[in-house]
């Protein structure tokens, strides 16, 4: 990427750029202007290392720059009765249209080179439902010449041959790229257009490019609409100085590193010095003396809080979420929760404490006895729990049944906003008493600990979802009781010396302890999406593997007008995409569970392991359906003498399934100094999980993963209760509510997971690395499998007919492209 400072104009907003932009870049900038010039919102797919980020943050900081550049109509202290109305070119009685306008006024434009025939124009708004207005013919003419290069986002800049000006035409350019409407020679149109002509009427009626969704010119910031007092969400208001009050941008990204990267980029940019702060955990971001050096930091942070909460209003304002691919299994977590029997008894006996200390009894009695129902129903229903796989038993309650035994608890419609109030005073630290002689005072009051907020704040967020606008998201839930076992050491039973009374002959004594959970799942991520989709201007969803992208406004309840798949900024031959359905011995490898547990199976994919690790030099990253695979796997070849071949040749470590982050970075060090401290062995492999800690969000720039394997599509656990519960769900509402049907849905979730784990490879314009998809259903049906993979994958993919041939390509590509790595 060069250095070189650039400027372009996209929609009529001037984004000063770092360097010069990639096409992908200037393609996600586009999207973003549209988006927010006519308040819709984006689903925007960018590979990594394509300058996503980059381009994220000039486009959004530009554009909200450029409304405080903006003025404001005149007229303000003008009488209710006679609204003032718009000055602007598009509002005015006297403007017409003309075919000169759209060579004059290019929406898409860098002034340092003449505008390619790609990305000469682009009009930010709806087409006008009138199909056979002059407008539309011409929209629909320059959408049919998108649509023919859709496929490739670099093409070469072609350079138009633009006719000679005349004064006036350079006269309205300049106007334009200053913001500024010109609106000449409007009298001598008068008259040859009339407003009622046919012309004229097309135009009135045809949403300019200048303006947004509800018909507002965004160029000048009109507030509202003649003649309506309500405000929309996408309202632009305005201070007292006469200026546009500008939307909040609020940037949301899935990690803290992933901040501190978002930071760095905003260094780099023109809008460096935009007032700017970071919200995140307390566990990261908490320096409180206090906080600091607690066990949990989390509870302490929170009771020093006083009862107070980070209360965003995100209305009219602007929510960015970058590394959105999750962002459907984040909204249905984030509407449902789930607490043990043990937490509710911890929270029913610490009110229980605070009402025997005769402490805001009040209101601390109701929420007791919210803890104590529920208490009584688990273990009532506990008793009739249907059993389900190993350990485990459920029992399953639809959102309007779970109503219903509310109901017979007291938690009722009526009674619910009481008991929110009663939690929202035991919150307060502080309480006001006026003594008999004397004035008020404040003192200070036990509150409820940490732990036993986070229950009841729990309970009641699913609450407030079940009751709200009449029981609407009912449907939307279940409500499950789960009974699993686990294994915990024995408690400690002194005797009446006091000395610790331990079984014979037993150093050591363990349990099985059965542990039940209340389960509020939420099956529609649109339930925590309706709480920002009617109040925000734009939501723009990106990342570098959104694909499949037809689930996301179903799902979540949003329309997404503007999408985006970009392509990559290398060249093709920079990466090897290829699909292989057998191994060295020839047998098919077909990743399904039933094959998976033959030995056969798990020896093929071994020597294929062990081959490509001979073949391609330094890292190599390799993910696996699942940990359970992961440990038959390694069993296997331990016991063949597979691992011992592997590790004669690379450092091998494996993905560890949970455990403490600083020891999983500590393995990862390891990984990434046995590539750069190269002994013996030529670098390292590095076996892991799709959906674990490896496939998500971890950088393995060049030789860091010079190829990525991927063995199976991972499905998601079909026997997961809320993967099936989800299915069935999804196929009921499939038609009634435009749904994916349950199987699409599933099989979506397997690509999101699989392009995360092909990601991890090719991380910037002058990478190279190889992909290597084993399983014979890519070969087989390609149709089915391989559409639901990101474009720039699916643009390259090459399948072979043997692993003898694809071993010769992928030989054949390495060594060609290490001998240039070496070189330089």
């Amino acid at each position: 990427m060069s250095s070189v400072l650039s400027d372009y104009t996209i929609g009529g907003v001037k984004i000063h750029f770092p360097c010069r932009a990639y096409p992908a870049q200037l393609a996600m900038m586009n999207s973003i202007v549209r988006g927010l010039n006519s308040s819709q919102h984006c689903l925007l797919e960018s590979p990594t290392g394509s300058g996503k980020s980059l381009a994220l943050l000039c486009s959004a900081l530009a554009w909200q720059q450029s409304l405080s550049e903006k003025p404001v109509d005149e007229g303000l202290n003008k009488k209710p009765e006679a609204p003032p109305s718009c000055s602007c070119a598009c509002h005015s009685k006297n403007f017409t249209y003309s075919d000169t306008n759209l060579d004059t006024s290019p929406h898409f434009n860098s002034p340092s080179k003449p505008s390619s025939g790609r990305n000469g124009v682009s009009t930010p708004c709806q087409d006008s439902p009138e199909k056979n207005t002059l407008a539309a013919k011409l929209s629909a003419k320059r959408q049919a010449s998108i649509h023919r290069d859709e496929d490739d986002d670099f093409q070469v800049e072609k350079k138009r041959i633009r006719p000679l000006e005349t004064t006036q035409q350079i006269r309205k350019r300049h106007c334009l790229e200053k913001d500024v409407h010109h609106v000449d020679a409007r009298l001598a149109s008068e008259k040859r257009v009339k407003p009622e002509s046919p012309i004229g009427k097309s135009f009135s009626d045809r949403k300019d490019s200048f303006q947004n969704v509800d018909g507002l010119c965004s160029r000048c910031c009109c507030s509202a609409k003649q003649g309506n007092n309500q405000e929309p969400a996408n309202t632009v208001k305005k201070d007292h100085g006469g200026q546009c009050k500008r939307p909040k941008i609020y940037f949301g990204t899935r990690t803290h590193k992933q901040i501190a990267q978002i930071t760095r980029e905003l260094r780099k940019t023109a809008y460096s010095g935009v007032p700017m702060t970071i919200l995140s955990s307390r566990d990261h971001s908490c320096v409180h003396p206090e906080v600091v050096g607690n066990f949990n930091r989390k509870e302490k942070c929170m009771e020093l809080l006083d009862g107070k909460h980070m209360d965003i209003k995100l209305k009219g304002q602007v929510v960015i979420l970058d590394e959105a691919h999750n962002i459907e299994d984040c909204a249905r977590e984030s509407a449902s929760y789930s607490v043990t029997e043990v937490q509710l008894r911890f929270a029913r006996d610490e009110l229980d404490s605070l009402i025997n200390g005769n402490i805001r009894k009040k209101s601390h009695e109701p929420l007791r006895d919210v803890c104590y129902n529920l208490i009584n129903w688990l273990e009532t229903n506990s008793k009739h729990l249907v059993e389900r796989g190993y350990e485990s038993s459920c029992k399953i309650w639809s959102g309007n049944e779970m109503l219903l035994n509310l109901y017979r608890m007291g938690i009722t419609t009526a009674t619910f906003p009481v008991l929110q109030r009663h939690l929202s005073a035991v919150l307060q630290k502080e309480e006001k008493v006026t003594p008999i002689h004397g004035k008020e005072e404040a003192i200070q009051i036990p509150i409820i600990s940490a732990s036993t907020q986070v229950v009841l704040k729990g309970l009641f967020m699913v609450l407030d979802y079940l009751f709200r606008e009449n029981s609407r998201f009912a449907d939307d839930y279940k409500v499950a009781i789960q009974q699993t076992y686990s294994w915990a050491n024995q408690i400690a039973i002194f005797d009446k010396t006091g000395v610790l009374a331990v079984p014979k002959n037993k150093k050591h004594s363990r349990q099985k302890i059965g542990v039940n959970a209340l389960n509020f799942w939420c099956l529609n991520p649109a339930v925590a999406f309706s709480d920002i989709n009617d109040k925000v201007r734009t939501i723009v969803l990106t990342s570098g593997t959104l694909s499949p992208l037809k689930s996301f406004s179903s799902e979540l309840g949003v329309t997404f007008s503007i999408q985006l798949e970009a392509n990559h900024v290398i060249s093709n031959s920079q990466v090897w995409v290829g699909t292989v359905g057998s191994g060295p011995k020839g047998r098919n490898l077909c990743a399904t569970f039933q094959h998976t547990e033959t030995f056969e199976f798990q020896d093929e994919v071994g020597m294929l392991l062990l081959s490509v690790c001979q073949t391609v030099s330094q890292g190599i990253l390799c993910f696996l359906p699942s940990y359970k695979l992961l440990e038959k796997l390694r069993e296997r070849w331990i016991f063949t003498g597979l691992w011992h071949s592997l590790e004669s040749v690379k450092t091998v470590i494996a993905e560890p399934q949970g455990g403490e982050k600083t020891d999983f970075d500590e393995l990862l060090q390891v990984y990434y100094d046995a590539i750069k401290f190269k002994g013996e062995k030529d670098g390292a492999l590095l076996i892991a999980v799709c959906r674990g800690k490896v496939s998500e969000g971890l950088d393995f720039s060049d030789d860091n993963a010079r190829a990525v394997i991927t063995v199976g599509i991972p499905f998601p656990n079909v026997k997961d209760l809320q993967v099936e519960l989800k299915r069935q769900y999804n196929d009921h509402h499939s038609k009634s509510r435009g749904l994916l049907p349950g199987r699409q849905w599933y099989e979506i979730q397997a690509y999101r997971a699989l392009n995360q784990a092909l990601g991890r490879c090719i991380r910037h314009k002058n990478d190279w690395g190889a992909l290597i998809l084993v399983d014979d259903r890519f070969n087989n049906n390609p149709n089915r499998y391989i559409s639901g993979l990101s474009k720039w994958v699916r643009q390259q993919i090459q399948h072979h007919s043997s692993f003898a041939s694809a071993l010769e390509s992928l030989t054949e590509f390495s060594r060609r492209h290490q001998k240039v790595t070496n070189r330089s």
